[in-house]
C-alpha cells in the first residue's frame, strides 16, 4: 500500500539579503588608499583622502563582468571533460547627469586637461578643456550598503575608459548625458568586495 505523498519544504529565506539601492562611484589616481575601515561608508572620508566623487547619474552604475572560456574535450566524451577560464574583463558603466568639464573629461577618457582663464579687463573668465588619447589607469570604488546597513565597496585599483561616448543635444525634455564605461586592468586578485560586519570594539 501506497503511503502518503512526501512534502516539499523548501529551505527558508534571508528576504534581508535581498538588496536595492544606489551605488556610489569615486575614482582617483592609481595608487590612492582606500578610506581607513571604519569610514568607508563616509562620504567626506572619501572626497578629503584624493577620491573624486562622480555624482548623479541617469540610471545608476552598472558592473559587468565576461569570463572567455575554453572547453578542454576528449574523443571519448561528447561533452567537455574541464572548462577554463581564458581570460575575462570586468566594466563599470554609468551615464552621468551633471555636465561639467570634469565630468565630460573623465566621459572622454581622463585624459584632457582644464585650464582656466580668470576674468580681467576685456577678458571674460572662461575654462578650456583639451582632449587627449593618453588615458591614464584610474583606482575606481563603488559604495553601497549592505544588508546591516553597513557600507559594502567594491574596489577595483586598475581601470581605464574603454567605451564609446554619444551625447545628444536636443530640444527634450530629457537632460544631456554622458556615457562613461571604465574596464579593469588589474590582475583580478586585487579587485575586492569589502564587507563592513560590524562596529569597532573599542
Amino acid at each position: 500500500m501506497a503511503g502518503p505523498p512526501l512534502l516539499y519544504t523548501p529551505p527558508a529565506i534571508t528576504t534581508t539579503n535581498v538588496l536595492y539601492g544606489l551605488g556610489l562611484v569615486f575614482t582617483a589616481p592609481q595608487g590612492t588608499a582606500l578610506p581607513s575601515d571604519q569610514n568607508l561608508g563616509v562620504g567626506s572620508s572619501w572626497t578629503g583622502g584624493g577620491w573624486s566623487y562622480v555624482g548623479a547619474t541617469d540610471a545608476g552604475v552598472t558592473l559587468t563582468y565576461t569570463p572567455s572560456v575554453v572547453d578542454i574535450s576528449v574523443e571519448e566524451q561528447p561533452t567537455p571533460v574541464a572548462k577554463i577560464v581564458d581570460k575575462a574583463t570586468a566594466e563599470l558603466s554609468f551615464n552621468f547627469s551633471e555636465e561639467t568639464l570634469t565630468n565630460i573629461n573623465l566621459s572622454y577618457g581622463a585624459a584632457g586637461t582644464i585650464a582656466v582663464t580668470a576674468p580681467g579687463a576685456g577678458q571674460p573668465g572662461k575654462s578650456v578643456l583639451t582632449l587627449s588619447l593618453n588615458f591614464p589607469t584610474l583606482a575606481c570604488a563603488v559604495v553601497g550598503k549592505n544588508q546591516l546597513g553597513f557600507a559594502r565597496v567594491l574596489s577595483i585599483p586598475g581601470i581605464m575608459s574603454s567605451g564609446t561616448v554619444a551625447t545628444s543635444y536636443r530640444r527634450a525634455a530629457n537632460q544631456r548625458l554622458y556615457p562613461a564605461t571604465f574596464g579593469a586592468v588589474c590582475p583580478f586578485t586585487s579587485i575586492q568586495w569589502i564587507d563592513l560586519t560590524a562596529i569597532a570594539t573599542s
